[in-house]
């Protein structure tokens, strides 16, 4: 894996291949499905909502148009930078 870097708003960084960045989505994804209704502190809408924006966010990056973007994470967010596998 690439390193971890810090921009200047210091949001953390991460440089990943194509196959680690479809797999962290997919593990956010799960985690998502797997939580009650309740667990993160959404209604059912918006639940559904970053489901659909994980489900874009995936398909994207699987076809290389997405190059970078942010994953929310229980510590804040990080922005990923795809590279190629």
């Amino acid at each position: 894996m690439w390193p971890r870097l810090k921009d200047v708003a210091g949001m953390e960084e991460v440089f990943v291949s194509r196959s680690s960045a479809v797999a962290r989505i997919l593990t956010a994804r799960q985690a998502l499905l797997k939580d009650s209704d309740d667990a993160h502190g959404l209604t059912a809408g918006e639940k559904e909502a970053q489901l659909e924006r994980l489900d874009r966010l995936l398909f994207d990056v699987r076809a290389g148009r997405t190059q970078d973007f942010i994953m929310p994470t229980p510590n804040g967010e990080i922005r990923i930078f795809v590279t190629p596998d």
